[in-house]
């Protein structure tokens, strides 16, 4: 998986997070074409730029419990 890949799969989890529709953890592995030790790596670079994110048994979905929210974004432009 390279740089960009990386940032795509990081910016789709951080929205579905924030969405708060993730599944279960095997099923945003598999979503996100990606291992759960993998999407566990990814939560905890969330998790070290300040957001707090726990997961929900009855909602079946991973959430943000405070108001840090890291914001993943980014954009590529054509130079051609």
């Amino acid at each position: 998986m390279n740089g960009i890949e990386k940032l795509k799969t990081l910016a789709a989890l951080e929205k579905l997070i924030r969405q708060e529709c993730t599944g279960t953890p095997k099923q945003l592995a598999r979503r996100l074409s990606i291992s759960e030790r993998t999407l566990y790596r990814k939560i905890e670079i969330l998790k070290s730029h300040g957001s707090e994110i726990k997961f929900s048994r009855i909602r079946n979905t991973f959430y943000y419990s405070n108001d840090e929210v890291v914001d993943v974004h980014f954009s590529i432009k054509s130079t051609a």
